[in-house]
């Protein structure tokens, strides 16, 4: 096979596999109220678990504490936590996407920022796994709110090797 011929097929294999995996542009996943509901807790649960683990890691992040990096990310984490409970509370309440979206677009804006300010912070490898817990929620969330949703891929500087 040709070098052309191969790096045309290798083209054509991966816009394959781009457009199976995410949706097409403009559409959002067909809204299930139940679903969403029930992801919409797991995140709670998962930034529960994120909020009371960066808390904990005061300990080892003396030097840190003061820093305004570090205090930008721990009340941004605050927030999704926050942000994650109402979320859940109004999609309780019957809420759906429409009422929901303006609030989901926060949560994933504060999400991102922590992660930002993570990154530049440096986290322990505690706090990395349960930002992975909330990346990976937020991912499955995502495709019923947002036409143009991309997965968030995992940070190497925050997010702890897999195989670990």
């Amino acid at each position: 096979m040709s070098n052309h011929r191969f790096m045309s097929v290798g083209r054509s294999m991966a816009l394959a596999v781009l457009l199976l995996s995410t949706p097409a542009s403009g559409e959002v996943a067909a809204w299930d109220q139940a679903k969403v509901t029930r992801v919409s807790k797991e995140l709670a649960a998962a930034t529960d678990a994120l909020q009371e683990t960066f808390t904990q890691s005061r300990s080892q992040n003396r030097g840190a504490l003061l820093s305004d990096t570090y205090r930008e990310v721990e009340y941004l984490v605050q927030m999704v936590r926050s942000e994650a409970h109402i979320l859940v509370a109004s999609l309780g309440d019957g809420d759906g996407r429409e009422q929901t979206a303006w609030l989901y677009e926060v949560l994933t804006s504060h999400a991102r920022s922590a992660r930002y300010g993570a990154d530049r912070l440096g986290v322990s490898p505690d706090v990395g796994e349960r930002a992975a817990a909330v990346r990976r929620v937020l991912n499955e969330l995502g495709p019923y709110y947002d036409p143009d949703f991309r997965m968030l891929a995992p940070d190497p500087k925050i997010e702890p090797p897999a195989n670990r």
